[in-house]
C-alpha cells in the first residue's frame, strides 16, 4: 500500500473545494435568503439605490419613463390631441370647419374610445361646436391626465436637477 500524506490529500482537493464555482455555490447556500429579501425589498418598494458594503446597485427609471412620454405623446396626433382638449375644458362650445381630418381624427379617436360620438362622421355639419356631436369618455379623460402629469413631471424634473447643483 502507498502511503498518502496529508499534503497529498490537500493538492488533489485544494483545487476542488476552493474553486470558483463552489465558494460561489457556497455562497448563494448560506446567504440566499438574505440575497433575496434584499432583491424583493429593491424590487417591491420601487427602491433607486443601494449600497451593500462597496457596492452599489442603482435602478435607473429614466429609460423607462422617457418610453412612456414616448408611447403617450405619439399615440394620437398634435390635432387628436388638440380634439381631446378642446372636449375636456368647460368652457363654451369650440366652434370647427369641416374637413377630411377632422372625421378621420375623430373616427381614430372613437376607434381608441377615448370620444364617443353623437352623430355620424357622414352627417357631420359643415360647421358648427364640436362637442354637440363628440363627447370625451373616461377613457379619454384619464388619457389627457396621464400624458399633462408625465410630461409636466418631466419638464420640472430638470429644473429640480438643477436647484440641487447650485
Amino acid at each position: 500500500m502507498e502511503d498518502h500524506s496529508i499534503l497529498d490529500w490537500i493538492s488533489v482537493l485544494g483545487p476542488i473545494l476552493f474553486s470558483w464555482p463552489l465558494v460561489i455555490a457556497v455562497v448563494l447556500i448560506f446567504f440566499y435568503r438574505p440575497l433575496f429579501d434584499l432583491l424583493e425589498k429593491f424590487s417591491s418598494n420601487n427602491i433607486q439605490k443601494a449600497k451593500i458594503g462597496p457596492f452599489e446597485i442603482e435602478e435607473s427609471e429614466q429609460a423607462y419613463v422617457e418610453s412612456l412620454k414616448l408611447l403617450l405623446t405619439s399615440l394620437v396626433t398634435e390635432n387628436e390631441f388638440n380634439y381631446l382638449k378642446q372636449l375636456n375644458t368647460d368652457q363654451a362650445s369650440t366652434p370647427y370647419d369641416n374637413v377630411a381630418d377632422l372625421k378621420l381624427g375623430l373616427e381614430r379617436l372613437s376607434h381608441l374610445e377615448f370620444v364617443k360620438v353623437k352623430t355620424a362622421m357622414d352627417q357631420l355639419p359643415s360647421a358648427g361646436a364640436l362637442e354637440q356631436h363628440v363627447e370625451l369618455t373616461e377613457k379619454g379623460k384619464k388619457y389627457l391626465a396621464l400624458r399633462d402629469n408625465l410630461v409636466t413631471n418631466q419638464s420640472s424634473q430638470p429644473d429640480q436637477d438643477d436647484s440641487i447643483g447650485s
